[in-house]
């Protein structure tokens, strides 16, 4: 389900059983070190080396969501799709992947989880 295609009834429930997942993995220091480090720009000569940069980050980040946060994904998709985290565990990998790149491509609800976050840390 996309954000911008529900009620407002509906958008409440859902960003209310979200909210923990999230806050979850939002708050996992590893997760945050990797994703905050830095990559010093000037070292990097060619599209190869930020391609091989980038498996790198993605190397480290998937590990972390999909083995430390396994249970908060699981959550977010189940939320997202109106079934159990068991449901989603069970069923095909494929069907799992498209959830998580229409979740990705989700710009409101991901806009809406990057407000709150920019909004925690100016206060």
């Amino acid at each position: 389900m996309k954000l911008s295609e529900i009620t407002t009834d509906k958008a409440i429930s859902v960003l209310c059983e979200l909210t923990p997942y999230i806050n979850n993995i939002a708050s996992d220091e590893e997760l945050l070190a990797e994703i905050k480090r830095k990559v010093d720009a000037g070292t990097v000569t060619n599209r190869a080396e930020w391609l091989t940069i980038g498996v790198e980050k993605v190397n480290k980040i998937v590990p972390i969501l999909l083995k430390k946060r396994k249970a908060d994904v699981l959550g977010i998709l189940g939320v997202l799709n109106e079934k159990s985290p068991e449901e989603i565990e069970k069923q095909n990998f494929l069907v799992t992947a498209k959830q998580i790149a229409e979740i990705v491509r989700d710009k409101e609800l991901i806009d809406f989880f990057k407000s709150c976050t920019d909004t925690a840390g100016s206060e």
